[in-house]
């Protein structure tokens, strides 16, 4: 039996109150669901009445009290009433008294014993005051202390009360600090000796399940006696401990590993002990387990930690399959493991903490970048990457900018990529939101990341190259804010609607990390050394010196010491902008920057106005809804390279991230829709088509570039090269209730025609496994450049350079969410998109020449080119002309071309040399022969 003493001052203070007030709270159980318990006791020498007492409960920072449950009975001195959610564990309601539907609280809510004139006799937490002083603990009153009667002041639990850890339900019923002898729940010794153990291999069969726990039942029936070793403890993503059989059964389709379910941390229990545990089997959401929430196990020694196992898949399985043949197991993954980072170090809404995910053998592309969205191959992929998938956690939630399992990340050395190889990481295999899940227990050095493909300092370089054109999403490169001090964009109200932490500026407000933002992204600009480039997502505040086009363009230049490198902006004409100023009604534009050494402008931009998208329509639920939808406006501009034209389209379609009309007509507003195409897909076919149709009257070399915000064979794309309408099992429609300024486009769905027959270049030229971008660890390219035929006869090479999409997120400009992690002034994660390079080759123009010999004598003459004469036609008779260009035979066997000086003369009679003297060869130049002399003209 616990004992619970109390100091002289307690008891003088007792006497000198009413009875009652001898009654305080000496336990509090804050359990996990409906686990909540308070305990009393009687600390005063006669026995006291409960009749007109009751416990009082305020919820999250009330400043009065909302629940009331009244007591009753006599409590006689020294002993302790337990009142119990009613809902409570057995362990709880076998040692109460008394038990109350509305004793529910968590560890915010005051908890207090009050009289029938409304004293407080004693309190736990504070009126007013949500913050947290008891959650998922158990908390005993320290020997000495007193009932605390203002419940408006300050509470610190740990003053007088000593804390214990979730569903510790052994000291309720008897006061004191330590677990009741015998008595309360779970107060005896618990001993695995003379039962029948069952080893952990036969808990987790051959199957996906357990074989105890019966088809259509989530748990078997009765108790369980299981002896192993731990492996691991976790308090966090898993609550509870990882136990292993030392010896196995040889049988490598069963795991020798098992996780024990505590409900928290337990005590006790490390890694190297031999542990005897009794428990429920059953498969938590697939995961099997030991439910041991009662506490029931025994050390039984320690053995020191078991050979860890490596991990391997075997040929003609799935990763999902070999990660559940080790379920519960620790294992270490090694190169020959094969398992490589298919999406890096990040946010993971399902489970909302950050992890990485690995994939084996190579990273998980998109399907539809792959395949036909709706075909068969596209579901098989996306089916296969499903059971492609471990995450990588921590135990305890990775503070803002750490990877607790590699200490060394550094934005210059320390990296991971998409693609590496993990070797030496060592873990457990649980299972949870729907995904195996490695929960790693070492850490690992820059090393232990085995790539195949680097960072690169710059784009390759092609042979023959001397024009690149490039495309580039400069994630919001905002200047508004008043930190900054650049013009406001178009959807801005005023200043104060820039610097408001949700209002018209998409980007930083920070002048520090705009400053990181500009130089990184200078920086892949430098690098890229493109001729022409296409921009997207740079904020929509003019053309002016104040905008962030300017800005950016004037700190490029700056990187450039020739003026022959420096760019300039395009600007359309002001009747096409809103407002005589912006492009488009959007917070950010798309834009053209370009060399005018290089290039030069031929003829005004032309805005290329997107549709709008109006209409009503009603869910599958009855819900009728408003659709208004934009998309921003593109540019296109021809320029003039050489002797020849170039056009170059820049587009930032419509994104997937929020519903359009026929999303929320097929109840797909909020999920992903079945084809994969993600949400907007019809109203991003109309743009494509829109701009397609554009480009159809435009003349000479065409490249339409940007973010289309579609993988390589979904709707749009497909529209803008080869989609062809006659053979198409599916058809690829328009979006319903569009419109281009004003001007009614679609008002219903309508199925387009053929495709416009453009090259996508990387597709062609890299192969369909291209990409640009990584979402939710598939890889693929929203970032598109598509080129007319002519276009593609210039192509000396493409690039999607991997400077953004395989690197952390954390390496970005913005220090939301990274803590003191050290940023980088390199180009790498300056973006969330890789730019895509086109290298190309236009030749120099031919260069045009006309020789004229023009005889105007009455005799036969021979005409010479430094001295030769043309032996195919030797004789220019009177009053006759003969002509000789660049594609003269003659002048090519002599090796004569434009520019060159050349000898010229005539032969009269076929012996007698008449010189006309030197001449360069140029547009046209003539030799004349009369009264027997030559005069060149």
């Amino acid at each position: 039996m616990k004992i619970f003493t109390w100091s002289p001052l307690a008891l003088a203070l007792s006497a000198a109150l009413p009875v009652s007030a001898d009654v305080i709270i000496t336990e509090y159980v804050e359990g996990s669901s409906n686990n909540k318990a308070v305990e009393l006791t009687n600390t005063g020498s006669v026995d006291a009445s409960l009749d007109n007492l009751s416990l009082r409960l305020a919820f999250n920072g009330a400043t009065s009290f909302g629940n009331t449950i009244a007591l009753s009975g006599t409590l006689a001195a020294g002993e302790s009433y337990v009142v119990a959610n009613s809902s409570a564990t057995g362990e709880i309601t076998d040692v109460s008294q008394q038990t109350s539907g509305s004793l529910s609280f968590n560890g915010n809510d005051v908890v207090a014993l009050v009289d029938e004139n409304d004293n407080v006799l004693d309190s736990l937490g504070q009126l007013g005051n949500s913050g947290n002083y008891g959650k998922d603990v158990t908390l005993r009153r320290i020997d000495g202390s007193t009932g605390r009667t203002d419940a408006s002041s300050a509470f610190d639990a740990s003053v007088e009360w000593q804390s214990f850890a979730q569903n510790t339900f052994d000291g309720l019923g008897c006061s004191g600090v330590d677990a009741c002898d015998g008595g309360g729940g779970g107060g005896g010794t618990f001993s695995c000796e003379g039962e029948t153990l069952t080893p952990t291999y036969a808990i987790q069969g051959s199957g996906d399940r357990s074989p105890l726990v019966p088809d259509g039942s989530f748990e078997a029936e009765g108790t369980y006696y299981v002896e192993g070793v731990v492996t691991a403890v976790t308090e966090s993503l898993y609550k509870g401990f990882w136990l292993q059989d030392a010896n196995g059964d040889g049988d490598s389709a069963t795991s020798d590993g098992l996780f024990i379910f505590t409900g928290d941390a337990p005590q006790g229990i490390e890694p190297g002990m031999q542990v005897c545990v009794a428990g429920t089997v059953k498969e938590f959401f697939n995961l099997t387990e030991l439910d041991a929430t009662d506490k029931q196990w025994e050390v039984i020694d320690t053995v020191g930690e078991l050979p860890v196992t490596d991990f391997a898949v075997e040929d003609g399985e799935t990763l999902d399959e070999a990660l559940e043949r080790h379920e519960g197991m620790k294992v270490r993954l090694t190169q020959e493991s094969d398992l490589v980072v298919t999406r890096n170090f990040g946010f993971d809404f399902d489970a909302f903490r950050n992890n990485m995910v690995l994939s084996y053998e190579a990273p998980n592309f998109k399907p539809t970048q792959l395949y036909i969205a709706g075909s068969d191959e596209a579901a098989a992929l996306a089916a296969a990457n499903d059971a492609n998938q471990l995450f990588v956690e921590s135990d305890l939630k990775a503070p803002d900018g750490v990877v607790p399992y590699f200490p060394g990340l550094d934005a210059e050395q320390g990296y991971i990529r998409i693609g590496d190889t993990v070797t030496n990481l060592e873990g457990v295999v649980g299972y949870s939101f729907s995904d195996y899940r490695l929960v790693v227990t070492n850490e690992l050095v820059a090393s232990d990341f085995v790539r195949e493909e680097d960072r690169t300092a710059a784009p390759q370089t092609f042979d023959g190259t001397n024009l690149k054109v490039a495309s580039f999403n400069v994630l919001n490169y905002f200047t508004s804010a008043s930190a900054i001090g650049g013009d406001l964009n178009v959807t801005c109200d005023d200043q104060a609607d820039a610097d408001a932490s949700r209002g018209c500026n998409r980007g930083t407000k920070d002048a520090a990390e705009f400053a990181l933002q500009q130089v990184k992204i200078v920086n892949a600009l430098t690098a890229m050394d493109a001729d022409i480039v296409g921009l997207m997502e740079i904020e929509n505040n003019g053309f002016g010196e104040n905008g962030a086009l300017a800005n950016l363009v004037t700190e490029l230049n700056s990187q450039f010491a020739d003026e022959a490198d420096h760019y300039a902006f395009v600007t359309p004409a002001e009747a096409d902008l809103t407002e005589g100023a912006f492009l488009g009604s959007d917070a950010i534009q798309v834009a053209l920057i370009y060399r005018p050494a290089k290039v030069s402008l031929q003829g005004d931009a032309t805005v290329v106005r997107m549709p709008e998208q109006h209409i009503s329509g009603e869910s599958p639920d009855g819900e009728t809804r408003q659709l208004d939808k934009f998309q921003r406006d593109s540019l296109l501009q021809t320029f003039g390279v050489k002797d020849q034209s170039l056009s170059i389209a820049v587009s930032h379609f419509k994104s997937k991230g929020s519903g359009c009309y026929e999303d929320w007509v097929a109840g797909e507003f909020d999920d992903d829709p079945a084809d994969l195409q993600g949400r907007c897909n019809e109203f991003r076919v109309s743009a494509s088509e829109t701009l397609g149709n554009a480009l159809a009257g435009v003349e000479g070399d065409i490249i339409a570039l940007g973010d289309f915000n579609a993988y390589g064979q979904e709707d749009p794309m497909r529209v803008m090269t080869d989609y062809d309408a006659d053979t198409a099992e599916r058809k690829i429609v328009t979006a319903a209730g569009t419109s281009i300024a004003g001007e009614t486009l679609d008002e219903t769905a309508r199925e387009v025609g053929d495709g416009f027959g453009y090259i996508n270049l990387a597709s062609y030229v890299l192969g369909e496994e291209a990409f640009s971008y990584t979402f939710d660890g598939e890889l693929g390219s929203l970032d598109h450049a598509v080129g007319n035929a002519s276009l593609l006869e210039k192509v000396t090479g493409v690039e999607d350079w991997h400077i953004n999409s395989v690197e952390s997120t954390l390496f970005e400009y913005s220090g939301r969410f990274t803590g003191d992690l050290v940023k980088s002034t390199n180009p790498y994660s300056s973006s969330d998109h890789d730019p895509v390079i086109v290298s190309l080759n236009y030749p120099d123009p031919v260069q045009k020449f006309k020789l004229r010999f023009k005889n105007k004598s009455i005799f036969w003459v021979q005409p010479t080119v430094n001295g030769y004469v043309d032996e195919d036609r030797p004789w220019l008779r009177w009053k006759t002309n003969r002509k000789y260009n660049q594609n003269s035979e003659f002048l090519k066997e002599l090796g004569v071309s434009y520019g060159d000086t050349v000898e010229l003369g005539y032969r009269l009679w076929g012996f007698i040399a008449i010189p006309c003297g030197d001449a360069v060869l140029e547009e046209n130049t003539r030799a004349v022969f009369k009264g027997f002399q030559c005069k060149i003209k």
